[in-house]
């Protein structure tokens, strides 16, 4: 059955007039099983990624095969970059495995329960995280039109029609993943066990939002200094543009220049990345206290790569028991940097337009699948709002208790009561004649604050010490004597609140 399917390709292939189709056939690299992503196809491979070749020897089905091989071609004429060619040939092998598996041979056996059982197998049987899931289904989707297009055979794929576009859909929370406060503190407790240059990549990392082939990309003279602003100069791995980032820690500035040190001392003028390999098979350690070892680089002048960065990490995570809340074992991926960077951000109250800017995405709809309103926000935000609260009056004296039961009628009535006050609370009757104190709330009976305000009441307290002395100074009777009776109230609010238990 093989054999008439191979005809049948052939025979569709040489129906068109076009030169193009006949090349295909004609094309040596047909021949071959083992291809080499650079040489054969002429396609640029990213320093930092260990692609080199695109191997089609698993497949034993000579139909499949082929038309694989053809399918390859045409996304390599059409401009996919070597990663997301060599992607799709991995999943399309993944799923010949499958169909072996069914003993299915011929195409015209793929239908749509073909296509419901290879989705359980991804799911159920091999639990694929579902965006993996999805880049699956949707190379599968794309393969199976191209074939048809193209004339060679045709499959029904009406069964993906809402899949393949899956990947578009927003994340919920749980799907982004962020490197939680635990880990993060656990990394920062350890980072000393790693050695000086991947100490310097994660700082960088976590930092600056880069993408990892950007960090392991870095020129080695990659900072700028526009006026007074330092900046760090990259070129995009997305869009391979070249671009600068705004360096807002000067601590960063000093990290940088240790590593271009580092690397001017190993190498000399010969090699021109900031961030170097590591010597293969030297991952060596030495012990450095009872449990832990110092783990060890052997620098090579070589851009490391991104699968050597994440192994450097996850065996710094075993060694020293990095772990959730939960008790599970920390495995880190850099893209996690990157997320933490979005969710500090957002967390922070950062507009998404300056997010968008920072993270360099073309889309602000690329955010939300990097944002993660952190829960434990959420919830200290709830119950801030919700907590019961004591207030004194000037004299700090406790004269009010107050314990909120709906969460968004005490948001409104912390903003009414803040109308005329710049903190604390105006607790003044509204029936009562127009406020006689303006801006003069320290001297209101009516003025109430809690245990929020004490930052800024000691704030006033200092401001007001020091224009007592100056007034005392300057022998200015007056001013003294309302400067003073401001400080024996502030003194006597701060007083109060500070007795207040909890």
């Amino acid at each position: 059955m093989s054999l008439n399917n191979l005809k049948l390709i052939e025979k569709s292939l040489a129906k068109f007039g076009q030169q193009e189709p006949r090349d295909l056939l004609q094309n040596p690299l047909l021949q071959k099983d083992i291809w080499l992503v650079k040489e054969d196809l002429g396609l640029s491979i990213p320093a930092h990624r260990s692609l080199r070749t695109i191997n089609f020897t698993p497949i034993t089905n000579d139909w499949f095969k082929l038309c694989l091989k053809l399918y390859t071609l045409l996304r390599t004429k059409s401009g996919c970059v070597a990663a997301t060619v060599h992607r799709g040939v991995v999943n399309l092998t993944r799923f010949f495995n499958f169909l072996r598996g069914q003993s299915v041979d011929d195409f015209e056996k793929i239908n749509n329960q073909i296509f419901e059982a290879y989705e359980y197998h991804l799911v159920g049987e091999l639990k694929l995280r579902p965006r993996t899931v999805e880049s699956h289904l949707s190379n599968l989707a794309i393969f199976f039109d191209t074939c048809r297009l193209e004339g060679w055979f045709e499959v029904n794929t009406y069964w993906f029609k809402g899949k393949k576009h899956h990947h578009n859909r927003l994340p919920k929370n749980a799907e982004i993943e962020y490197i939680p406060e635990e880990v993060w503190n656990q990394l920062d407790q350890n980072l000393n066990y790693l050695p000086e240059p991947i100490q310097r990549m994660v700082i960088l990392l976590r930092c600056t939002g880069l993408r990892v082939g950007e960090l392991c990309n870095l020129p080695l003279d990659c900072l700028r200094k526009r006026g007074d602003q330092w900046r760090i100069r990259f070129t995009t791995e997305k869009y391979d543009l070249e671009d600068e980032l705004p360096i807002v820690m000067p601590e960063l500035v000093a990290v940088i220049k240790e590593q271009q040190e580092y690397i001017k001392q190993e190498f000399g003028e010969s090699y021109d990345r900031l961030f170097c390999g590591n010597q293969s098979g030297k991952q060596c350690s030495r012990r450095n206290t009872a449990e832990i070892h110092q783990l060890v680089f052997y620098p090579q002048p070589e851009v490391m790569s991104w699968g050597s960065f994440n192994n450097w990490l996850n065996r710094l995570a075993k060694m020293c028991q990095i772990r959730t809340k939960d008790g599970q074992l920390w495995y880190f991926r850099s893209h996690q940097f990157r997320r933490t960077v979005a969710t500090v951000m957002t967390n922070a109250g950062v507009r998404d337009l300056i997010i968008q800017k920072y993270l360099r995405h073309r889309s602000p709809r690329m955010l939300l699948h990097y944002q993660h309103f952190l829960k434990q926000a959420m919830q200290s935000e709830y119950e801030q709002l919700l907590r019961k609260k004591k207030y004194v009056d000037i004299s700090g004296k406790v004269v009010a208790n107050h314990k909120p039961t709906n969460p968004l009628t005490e948001l409104m009535r912390k903003k009414l009561y803040q109308i005329t006050t710049q903190y604390g609370e105006c607790h003044r009757p509204i029936l009562k004649s127009p406020c006689q104190t303006v801006n003069a709330c320290w001297r209101c009976q009516h003025w109430r604050t809690s245990t929020d305000d004490l930052p800024y009441l000691k704030d006033d307290l200092e401001r007001v010490e020091k224009e007592l002395e100056t007034a005392s100074q300057l022998g200015m009777m007056r001013q003294k004597q309302g400067l003073e009776e401001d400080q024996n109230n502030l003194l006597k609010c701060i007083k109060g609140l500070e007795g207040i238990d909890g």
